[in-house]
């Protein structure tokens, strides 16, 4: 397959049609995420938007200890800066003063359409001045992984003091042996060729992409839907968090929440080289990388290239996780690890 017709053909054989909308994903009408009793904060009190030079908002949230270590947390695909709210208990235990930036097109943060990825620590570099961070460390999640990798080449030495990055992706010609058929296929050649409408009839197809239903009602699909082919034991027991699916569920919500040019535009930049290589990430700079090795999204070889790239300065572990079981089993060591720096 190597066109975006051929690409059509294969999701409808593998997925059916698109299902019926009463509303367009990206209709202001479309119902608002209803508020849900959570372990975890869902609201909006802790978002706020900052000016940036050019006149576009960037959207971000304070999750933690308002007094804690900062941490700079780039939210995976598709996802937004309410992902990190499945770390605001965690950031009150250890000090961590957690701060979600929704990427361009997402969330509350303008749209980008000529951005690149190195675009990113820029926009970054502008917050953290506003908020006057002295010091500070980023965490990258999945998708979150090349803008972690962007701040590690980019971001002033004096202030970035570690980069932790889980399950994350990393440059595309690492290539997607190991992941399944979606990834492979999506990360491997498709993002790279999709459009707007192809990326949105895709998502609508997919419980995180159907934003004209409730939160509630996601969630029950997320339940229903699990994981597709055979999930371990390990996924199971991650289905069984709902209160985490309601933060994911959010989470997506706010990423599809200006339509779906946002989502299609990160894909494609994960999916196209990075404008940097890996190997000029300044060589005092600490990197974490955790992997899991029975990840099938994001491949445990792209945690082992990043490494080798990184000429053996970097600090790997392959955890016995799922994709979706290392963020949530491995949370706390993963921060706790990133504030030891």
């Amino acid at each position: 397959m190597g066109t975006i017709s051929e690409l059509g053909q294969y999701i409808r054989q593998t997925f059916g049609p698109a299902p019926s909308r009463e509303k367009p994903a990206d209709d202001p009408a479309a119902p608002a995420a209803e508020p849900t009793p959570s372990r975890y904060p869902l609201g909006t009190k802790s978002s706020d938007t900052f000016t940036l030079p050019d006149g576009r908002k960037l959207g971000y949230a304070q999750y933690g200890s308002p007094t804690g270590k900062p941490v700079l947390y780039m939210h995976g695909h598709p996802g937004s800066r309410i992902e990190a709210a499945g770390f605001h208990h965690l950031g009150l235990e250890l000090g961590a003063r957690i701060i979600s930036v929704d990427r361009p097109g997402m969330g509350w943060s303008s749209p980008h359409p000529t951005r690149t990825i190195l675009d990113f620590p820029k926009d970054l570099e502008h917050l953290t001045n506003y908020l006057g961070l002295e010091e500070y460390r980023v965490l990258g999640i999945s998708g979150g992984g090349p803008y972690a990798l962007a701040c590690a080449r980019a971001m002033p030495a004096d202030k970035l003091k570690c980069v932790s990055i889980a399950v994350g992706l990393g440059p595309p010609d690492i290539g997607m042996k190991g992941a399944n058929l979606i990834n492979r296929v999506g990360f491997g050649w498709g993002y790279r060729y999709v459009t707007p409408t192809l990326a949105r009839w895709f998502w609508s197809r997919e419980p995180q992409g159907r934003t004209d239903i409730s939160d509630e009602e996601r969630v029950q699909l997320m339940l229903e839907r699990g994981f597709r082919g055979n999930p371990s034991q390990k996924d199971l027991d991650f289905l069984k968090d709902e209160e985490y699916l309601r933060v994911a569920s959010r989470s997506a919500r706010e990423a599809f929440s200006q339509g779906f040019e946002g989502v299609a535009l990160d894909g494609k930049l994960s999916a196209l080289d990075f404008g940097f290589r890996v190997e000029d990430i300044r060589k005092d700079l600490p990197v974490q990388l955790w992997y899991g090795k029975q990840d099938t999204f994001v491949p445990p070889n792209h945690g082992v290239q990043i490494a080798a790239r990184l000429g053996g300065r970097a600090t790997l572990r392959l955890e016995d996780e799922t994709h979706a079981s290392l963020y949530t089993n491995c949370r706390a060591k993963i921060l706790e690890e990133l504030l030891r720096v």
